[in-house]
């Protein structure tokens, strides 16, 4: 069974909690400190509430990291090592990061519609016939 006990870290201003391209396996949750992300360089959020969730992306995709996490201030913080086999045994975890994701992408989703007048986002034919769906 996968070790389930997320270990504690701490980061000093400056430093880097998730490298962009980097593959670690682990997921991050900010506890407290505020941590910048940038993705190739730019700037794309300041965060600073406990519960952040940092690395679900590539755990979930089995990708490189697409930002990097930067500590602005001092950083308290867990990490749970081989994340994927943590949340295939606990699914109270894995939902907290369903919802997590749906949020995302809720919140995506408005900001793609209100630019592009509203246009549908489909799903392509192929995901219905792999449910089963006879009508596709």
């Amino acid at each position: 069974m996968a070790e389930t006990q997320p270990r504690r870290e701490f980061l000093a201003p400056g430093m880097v909690m998730i490298a962009q391209g980097g593959n670690t396996g682990q997921l991050c949750v900010l506890r407290d400190g505020t941590v910048e992300v940038s993705r190739d360089g730019q700037h794309i959020a300041t965060i600073h509430t406990p519960g952040a969730v940092f690395g679900e992306m590539s755990v979930l995709l089995n990708l490189p990291q697409t930002a990097t996490v930067t500590a602005v201030t001092e950083v308290d913080y867990f990490v749970i090592d081989n994340a994927i086999e943590v949340l295939r045994t606990h699914n109270e975890w894995l939902l907290q990061i369903a919802r997590l994701l749906a949020q995302r992408v809720n919140t995506t989703t408005a900001l793609l519609t209100a630019k592009a007048d509203a246009e549908a986002i489909i799903l392509p034919d192929d995901v219905f016939r792999g449910w089963g769906d006879p009508a596709v």
